[in-house]
């Protein structure tokens, strides 16, 4: 019986998500991406059908997923910042208040359903770019061929997913922590797209250590491991913190 409060809260979280336009806008964005990454791989793939054997080495692997997952983190991540940041610039955070007056219940509420949708469309967003790449690719070798495995697939695939529902909780830690829209998305944007071109031009060997914690470009290391669970955990912090400390 404790955690019925807390259910009610979810579920008029997840009305509130549904029942405002920028939800659906905000997704069906996404699509235009997959046309995109469709031209960008048959380009690809037709250059290295025509290239010498000599260099066709050089050439990367069909994986769409480069292509689409960064925007993904991002149109996710706005997503989740506005489910917190348009009540703040409405004033309906005050009704919400005035229904969940627990902050952390109602800050609990609103990461849960963020993370249940932004989930949801990591998963099917992933699954389905996997599937074009495993298409473009074909019968051909390495190293259009993206994957060698099964295995390979799959564990590319989850680590996608991973940080695209990291960035989407980055985004409502933010956006509670900032109250404000510009400023969440602006942070959230200096994240996956700043800081990795910042990254580039780091010397060697910072470079590559600070590129390989980053979102976008998160390496298979340890130290990658422990940024992915930082992250949110830092994020969802600081917007817990700050959501219990100010007035509405």
């Amino acid at each position: 019986m404790r955690d019925r409060p807390f259910k009610s809260a979810i579920a008029a979280e997840r009305l509130k998500l549904r029942s405002v336009r920028s939800t659906y806008w905000l997704l069906a964005s996404l699509l235009p991406l997959f046309v995109l990454a469709t031209l960008v791989g048959h380009a690809m793939v037709a250059a290295w059908d025509g290239a010498p054997p000599a260099d066709r080495a050089h050439y990367e692997s069909a994986d769409m997923s480069v292509v689409v997952a960064p925007i993904t983190q991002l149109v996710l991540a706005i997503l989740a910042a506005l489910a917190i940041t348009s009540e703040y610039r409405t004033g309906a955070i005050a009704t919400t208040l005035t229904a969940v007056p627990n902050r952390l219940r109602l800050f609990g509420a609103k990461v849960t359903v963020v993370l249940g949708l932004t989930g949801a469309a990591a998963v099917l967003s992933t699954a389905l770019s996997t599937l074009l790449s495993l298409w473009l690719a074909g019968d051909r070798p390495p190293p259009i061929e993206p994957w060698t495995s099964t295995t390979d697939a799959l564990g590319s695939a989850a680590l996608t997913v991973a940080t695209i529902v990291v960035a989407a909780l980055v985004g409502v830690g933010l956006g509670a922590a900032f109250r404000s829209s510009a400023g969440a998305l602006a942070a959230v944007a200096g994240l996956l797209f700043v800081g990795p071109t910042i990254a580039v031009y780091l010397p060697d060997p910072w470079d590559e250590r600070v590129s390989g914690v980053l979102l976008p470009s998160l390496a298979h290391t340890p130290e990658a491991a422990v940024a992915l669970v930082l992250y949110p955990v830092l994020a969802l912090g600081a917007g817990a913190w700050m959501m219990t400390r100010r007035d509405a």
